[in-house]
């Protein structure tokens, strides 16, 4: 830890709250600043509209969690979340509900707020960590390097110190105006237009009704439909359930219209879920019209003591659940930027940007690439995305009969293994022979001989 070294952290939600608790361990105080208060229960905020609707925090995401935060999972499920394996979920996609995989990694399934509130506590017990109610509004920058944080709150404007000023402020993020006002280009930004919505509600748990742990997921064909549905029991014996559709194809609010909708689907497991249990609150909506990466890793030059990270860099179509594991993977790189070089340096930048630019690219491959199945897409197209969706749509309708390719799959959408691992010669050989056997079609998810419970608390 450099003892006398201060970090600023722009942005208290989930991607600023690792990215501090990784500056934590290595200067002397770190600063969150965040133009709401930032409550300390489980509730949601305005500066994070998203937080409404079904999150998931994917494998990957949350062993960084566990490593920075150790009990932190075993925190949650003791306040309600609902650990579970990928084995409870009723999977559809591609005509066919995904089998058995004996190898995919457990999960743990909860509300965004509560998650945040339980994270931020954490945080706010670190010794050297504080939170500011404030708006970030620019760079203090001298001698090619930025030295502090420009900040108006309660009481007027001021300068917060930084050797090392973190932005992580989200999608909206500023910090390309930032870099423009002190002299440096704008970074390049991809946008992959999607035009998604979300209408999402929480519903009341009742015990029994449904198998312990169960969680859905209904995927229509992308050659016939844009709509998706799932459904996570969560903290407070509550159901979450989102109903999400691109290109216009919008779910509505108004009760019967979010049913006859749900009804649309392919299985009848949210609608059915949306008809038995009891509405808790109102129909929400969220609208994001397109995935978007600003590429600071392709920059010439950047100012020493300046970063932007998570959703101020990538911010992916929330369908696929990647945006927290992401940001926590990026914060880890951040970490060990700053162990090989000065704090105050320019090496950090440099060193980060090209692993946040690796880290991101598989995620963005996965989504950018589903998102490429519907024609109306627009935006820049990865290589070979046609061929690869191809092998992809014959991996899915695999894992509906092959448990290897199953937990290839997760394993895939979990972030622990890249999109080329589906590529392997004994993955592709189980792929291409169980493809041929064509989609499932069941109506019921298979369920193993013995299903074993997480060895989780709660």
């Amino acid at each position: 830890m450099r003892n006398e070294s201060r970090a600023v952290v722009i942005g208290g939600s989930m991607a600023g709250l690792v990215a501090a608790r990784v500056l934590a361990e290595r200067v002397g105080q770190v600063s969150i600043v965040d133009r709401d208060t930032l409550p300390l229960a489980a509730v949601n905020r305005t500066a994070v509209p998203q937080g409404r609707h079904a999150h998931g925090l994917l494998a990957a995401g949350e062993r960084i969690l566990r490593d920075l935060f150790p009990g932190l999972m075993e925190e949650l499920v003791e306040g309600g979340a609902q650990a579970v394996t990928m084995d409870d979920a009723r999977w559809w996609q591609m005509n066919g509900y995904r089998t058995h995989a004996p190898g995919a990694p457990d999960g743990t399934l909860f509300s965004r707020p509560f998650l945040e509130a339980v994270v931020r506590h954490r945080v706010a017990q670190l010794p050297n960590a504080s939170f500011h109610r404030a708006t970030a509004a620019g760079l203090e920058y001298r001698d090619a390097r930025v030295i502090g944080v420009h900040v108006v709150g309660d009481d007027g404007a001021a300068i917060v110190p930084a050797d090392l000023a973190v932005d992580c402020s989200g999608r909206g993020s500023r910090a390309a105006r930032w870099l423009t006002d002190i002299g440096y280009p704008e970074p390049a930004v991809a946008r992959v237009q999607v035009d998604v919505r979300y209408a999402s509600r929480l519903y009341r748990r009742t015990p029994g009704l449904r198998a312990d742990r169960s969680w859905y997921v209904t995927i229509g064909d992308p050659a016939c439909s844009k709509r998706v549905g799932v459904a996570f029991p969560i903290e407070g014996d509550r159901w979450i359930v989102t109903l999400a559709g691109s290109h216009g194809d919008h779910p509505p609010t108004d009760d019967e219209g979010h049913l006859a909708w749900a009804r649309t689907l392919p299985t009848g497991d949210i609608a059915d879920l949306i008809r038995d249990e009891e509405p808790l609150g109102p129909i929400v909506t969220h609208r994001l019209p397109s995935s978007q990466w600003r590429h600071f890793e392709k920059l010439r030059s950047h100012p020493s003591g300046f970063v932007a990270l998570g959703d101020s860099v990538c911010s992916f179509n929330p369908i696929y659940g990647q945006g927290m594991s992401s940001a926590a993977q990026q914060a880890v790189a951040l970490g060990r930027a700053i162990d090989r070089h000065e704090i105050d340096g320019a090496g950090i930048p440099r060193a980060f940007y090209r692993a946040a630019a690796k880290i991101i690219a598989n995620p963005w491959a996965i989504a950018a690439g589903a998102d490429f199945a519907f024609p109306e897409t627009t935006g820049p197209k990865p290589p070979m995305t046609d061929v690869i969706n191809r092998y992809v749509a014959k991996a899915i309708v695999a894992a509906q009969h092959d448990g290897v390719v199953a937990t290839a799959m997760w394993e895939v959408q979990n972030l622990l293994s890249p999109p080329q691992s589906l590529m392997r010669p004994t993955v592709m050989a189980r792929v291409l022979r169980a493809a041929r056997r064509g989609p499932s079609k069941r109506r019921t998810a298979p369920t193993p001989a013995a299903r074993p419970t997480p060895d989780r608390v709660g």
